[in-house]
């Protein structure tokens, strides 16, 4: 015969799990600019649009401060963190430190079928107005650069690689909306250097390319953000 006391309180796997699922889902709303820099965050609000309980966005919303994706501000509760150009030029300096010599270490490292699976998104055309398009061109050019991270062999700076383009993606989303890289066709065609210098084992042509390719949508991407609403100018440096 069921009783009637109180409910039991999850149990710890179950509170993790709802708490992991409620960040990546928040992480990824502001990330690709469902919620974008300035919005402010209801607790409230946020559970009822991404049906999660009260206690898993509360986590979830503490993980985003301590990765600097959300502010709390008195009286607004939470607001999700404007972009600013000196971070991204600190995350875009870092990446042209780790990224080109990662790309020389995993010449030849990429069994065929992985380049193929790399290579295939690359085909589709990039509609800007498009959410749906944006999103699979940014999950596209993460796997490009996620697969030669790890292909490295440097397992730390594959992690730290995978953590730079999070920190990256908002200020690409809204710079590709505007036009930047001809809307990803250019981003396409130095996706497809980068892969057939990998394939011939040319490190020294990976690394040239994936230097290149960093560095020029770096200075593109700076000059779009300038004009760009949600984006603070603060002075790089």
């Amino acid at each position: 015969m069921p009783t009637t006391g109180p409910q039991a309180a999850p149990a710890p796997a179950a509170r993790e799990s709802s708490s992991a699922l409620a960040h990546e889902r928040l992480r990824r709303a502001i990330v690709r600019l469902e919620l974008p820099p300035g919005a402010a965050i209801s607790e409230q609000q946020v559970g009822a649009r991404f049906d999660l309980s009260k206690a898993a966005v509360r986590a979830a919303l503490a993980r985003l401060r301590a990765e600097r994706l959300v502010l709390a501000e008195p009286r607004r509760g939470h607001v999700v963190a404007p972009l600013t150009l000196r971070d991204v030029g600190d995350v875009y300096a870092l990446r042209l430190l780790l990224e080109p010599p990662a790309a020389a270490a995993a010449a030849g490292r990429l069994e065929l079928g992985e380049l193929e699976r790399l290579r295939r998104p690359l085909a589709a055309a990039v509609d800007v107005a498009d959410a749906a398009s944006v999103d699979r061109f940014l999950d596209s050019n993460r796997a490009v650069h996620v697969a030669v991270a790890h292909a490295s062999g440097n397992g730390r700076l594959a992690a730290i690689v995978e953590r730079l383009l999070d920190d990256s993606e908002r200020a690409i989303g809204i710079a590709l909306r505007a036009g930047a890289a001809g809307g990803g066709l250019r981003v396409r065609g130095e996706h497809e250097a980068l892969l057939d210098a990998l394939a011939a084992s040319d490190g020294r042509g990976a690394e040239r390319v994936m230097h290149a390719a960093i560095e020029r949508f770096r200075d593109e991407l700076l000059a779009t953000l300038r004009d760009s609403a949600g984006v603070r100018d603060l002075p790089l440096g």
